[in-house]
Protein backbone atom coordinates (compact mmCIF):
# COMPACT_ATOMS: atom_id res chain seq x y z
CA UNK A 1 0.00 0.00 0.00
CA UNK A 2 1.00 3.63 -0.63
CA UNK A 3 2.33 5.49 2.36
CA UNK A 4 -0.58 8.02 2.20
CA UNK A 5 1.25 10.68 4.83
CA UNK A 6 4.02 10.77 2.43
CA UNK A 7 1.79 11.40 -0.41
CA UNK A 8 -0.11 13.96 1.61
CA UNK A 9 2.62 15.87 2.52
CA UNK A 10 3.83 15.90 -1.20
CA UNK A 11 0.84 16.82 -2.52
CA UNK A 12 -1.18 18.86 -0.05
CA UNK A 13 -0.71 21.41 2.09
CA UNK A 14 -0.75 20.06 5.91
CA UNK A 15 -4.31 21.40 7.67
CA UNK A 16 -5.86 22.31 4.77
CA UNK A 17 -6.30 19.25 2.52
CA UNK A 18 -5.29 16.75 4.76
CA UNK A 19 -8.50 16.78 6.78
CA UNK A 20 -10.57 15.76 3.54
CA UNK A 21 -8.79 12.80 3.59
CA UNK A 22 -9.00 12.18 7.36
CA UNK A 23 -12.37 12.48 7.73
CA UNK A 24 -12.79 9.62 5.09
CA UNK A 25 -10.79 7.43 7.22
CA UNK A 26 -12.92 8.34 10.08
CA UNK A 27 -10.26 10.01 11.54
CA UNK A 28 -11.12 13.56 13.38
CA UNK A 29 -8.72 16.34 13.21
CA UNK A 30 -8.39 20.20 13.71
CA UNK A 31 -5.40 22.28 14.13
CA UNK A 32 -5.13 24.68 17.06
CA UNK A 33 -2.22 27.65 16.96
CA UNK A 34 1.23 26.38 17.93
CA UNK A 35 2.51 29.54 19.26
CA UNK A 36 1.48 29.54 22.97
CA UNK A 37 3.60 26.08 23.88
CA UNK A 38 6.47 27.26 26.33
CA UNK A 39 9.71 27.37 25.81
CA UNK A 40 10.69 24.43 28.12
CA UNK A 41 8.25 21.92 26.10
CA UNK A 42 11.30 22.12 23.15
CA UNK A 43 14.36 22.01 25.84
CA UNK A 44 13.09 19.45 28.01
CA UNK A 45 12.11 15.44 27.69
CA UNK A 46 10.59 15.34 30.72
CA UNK A 47 8.74 17.52 32.82
CA UNK A 48 8.02 18.16 35.95
CA UNK A 49 4.00 17.79 38.03
CA UNK A 50 4.36 21.85 38.81
CA UNK A 51 5.52 22.36 34.48
CA UNK A 52 2.54 19.92 33.26
CA UNK A 53 0.03 22.17 34.97
CA UNK A 54 1.27 25.08 33.31
CA UNK A 55 1.13 23.56 30.21
CA UNK A 56 -2.03 22.85 30.65
CA UNK A 57 -3.11 26.38 32.07
CA UNK A 58 -1.67 27.63 28.30
CA UNK A 59 -4.20 25.25 26.53
CA UNK A 60 -6.97 25.45 29.17
CA UNK A 61 -9.79 27.41 27.09
CA UNK A 62 -9.32 25.29 23.99
CA UNK A 63 -9.18 22.09 26.09
CA UNK A 64 -12.42 23.04 28.12
CA UNK A 65 -14.47 23.74 24.88
CA UNK A 66 -13.41 21.02 22.89
CA UNK A 67 -14.23 18.11 26.06
CA UNK A 68 -17.67 20.60 26.00
CA UNK A 69 -18.19 19.84 22.52
CA UNK A 70 -17.34 16.76 22.55
CA UNK A 71 -18.22 14.84 25.90
CA UNK A 72 -15.01 14.08 27.05
CA UNK A 73 -14.49 14.50 31.23
CA UNK A 74 -10.99 14.27 31.90
CA UNK A 75 -7.64 15.08 30.34
CA UNK A 76 -4.12 14.56 31.39
CA UNK A 77 -0.36 14.94 30.24
CA UNK A 78 1.92 12.39 28.87
CA UNK A 79 4.80 12.50 27.44
CA UNK A 80 7.23 10.15 25.30
CA UNK A 81 10.54 9.80 25.04
CA UNK A 82 14.03 7.49 24.47
CA UNK A 83 13.36 8.04 28.52
CA UNK A 84 10.05 6.53 28.30
CA UNK A 85 10.94 2.97 26.84
CA UNK A 86 7.85 1.38 28.52
CA UNK A 87 5.56 3.38 27.38
CA UNK A 88 6.64 3.41 23.27
CA UNK A 89 7.03 -0.25 23.13
CA UNK A 90 2.99 -0.40 24.79
CA UNK A 91 1.97 2.67 22.25
CA UNK A 92 4.37 1.20 19.59
CA UNK A 93 3.08 -2.05 19.53
CA UNK A 94 -0.20 -2.49 16.93
CA UNK A 95 -3.49 -1.66 19.77
CA UNK A 96 -6.70 -0.43 19.89
CA UNK A 97 -8.63 1.22 22.83
CA UNK A 98 -12.79 0.95 24.17
CA UNK A 99 -13.11 4.55 23.97
CA UNK A 100 -11.61 7.27 21.47
CA UNK A 101 -7.77 8.02 21.74
CA UNK A 102 -7.57 11.91 21.82
CA UNK A 103 -4.86 13.98 21.29
CA UNK A 104 -3.70 17.44 21.51
CA UNK A 105 -0.14 17.43 20.35
CA UNK A 106 1.29 20.02 22.86
CA UNK A 107 5.42 19.08 21.82
CA UNK A 108 7.77 17.26 19.34
CA UNK A 109 6.12 15.12 16.77
CA UNK A 110 5.00 11.48 16.40
CA UNK A 111 3.44 9.36 13.69
CA UNK A 112 0.68 7.31 14.32
CA UNK A 113 -0.17 4.66 11.83
CA UNK A 114 -3.48 3.85 11.45
CA UNK A 115 -5.49 0.83 9.96
CA UNK A 116 -7.02 2.04 6.81
CA UNK A 117 -10.98 2.22 6.47
CA UNK A 118 -10.26 2.39 2.86
CA UNK A 119 -8.02 -0.69 1.81
CA UNK A 120 -6.69 -3.49 3.81
CA UNK A 121 -3.22 -1.42 4.65
CA UNK A 122 -2.51 1.04 7.11
CA UNK A 123 -1.50 4.88 6.65
CA UNK A 124 0.62 6.82 8.65
CA UNK A 125 0.15 10.67 10.04
CA UNK A 126 2.88 13.13 11.24
CA UNK A 127 1.43 14.97 14.03
CA UNK A 128 3.27 17.83 15.89
CA UNK A 129 1.96 21.06 17.83
CA UNK A 130 -1.52 22.35 17.12
CA UNK A 131 -2.86 19.24 15.65
CA UNK A 132 -5.50 17.66 17.66
CA UNK A 133 -6.67 14.15 16.42
CA UNK A 134 -9.04 11.98 17.70
CA UNK A 135 -8.80 7.88 16.53
CA UNK A 136 -12.06 6.42 16.88
CA UNK A 137 -12.69 3.27 19.46
CA UNK A 138 -11.40 0.06 18.36
CA UNK A 139 -9.45 1.10 15.50
CA UNK A 140 -6.50 -0.81 15.27
CA UNK A 141 -3.21 1.99 15.39
CA UNK A 142 0.53 2.40 16.63
CA UNK A 143 2.21 5.33 17.53
CA UNK A 144 6.15 6.36 16.80
CA UNK A 145 8.42 8.91 17.80
CA UNK A 146 9.27 10.78 14.85
CA UNK A 147 12.78 12.07 14.62
CA UNK A 148 13.13 14.57 17.66
CA UNK A 149 12.60 11.51 19.45
CA UNK A 150 10.67 12.96 22.17
CA UNK A 151 6.18 14.08 22.12
CA UNK A 152 4.36 15.52 24.45
CA UNK A 153 0.69 15.39 24.27
CA UNK A 154 -3.16 16.49 26.05
CA UNK A 155 -4.82 13.77 26.16
CA UNK A 156 -8.94 14.06 26.79
CA UNK A 157 -11.08 10.71 27.98
CA UNK A 158 -14.64 9.85 28.29
CA UNK A 159 -13.81 8.13 31.69
CA UNK A 160 -10.89 7.81 33.66
CA UNK A 161 -7.88 9.82 33.03
CA UNK A 162 -5.66 7.10 31.68
CA UNK A 163 -4.73 5.36 28.34
CA UNK A 164 -5.77 1.36 28.51
CA UNK A 165 -4.71 -0.53 25.19
CA UNK A 166 -6.15 -3.46 24.50
CA UNK A 167 -3.21 -5.72 21.93
CA UNK A 168 -4.49 -5.97 18.36
CA UNK A 169 -3.29 -8.64 15.71
CA UNK A 170 -2.75 -8.08 12.23
CA UNK A 171 -0.44 -9.77 9.66
CA UNK A 172 -0.43 -6.77 7.62
CA UNK A 173 0.99 -4.78 10.13
CA UNK A 174 4.58 -3.55 10.40
CA UNK A 175 6.44 -0.13 11.38
CA UNK A 176 8.94 0.91 9.20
Amino acid sequence: MTNIYERITHQYVKGERISPYLQKEGIYYERWSAHRTPAFVQEKIAFSEEEKEKLLAVYEDDVIRFAEQKGYTNWDIAVLSVDTPDMLQKFGSLHYHREDEVRVVVGGKGVFIIKSQQGDGYFELEVSIGDVVVVPQQRYHAFKLADDRKFAVIRLFTGEAGSVTYPAEDLSFHVK
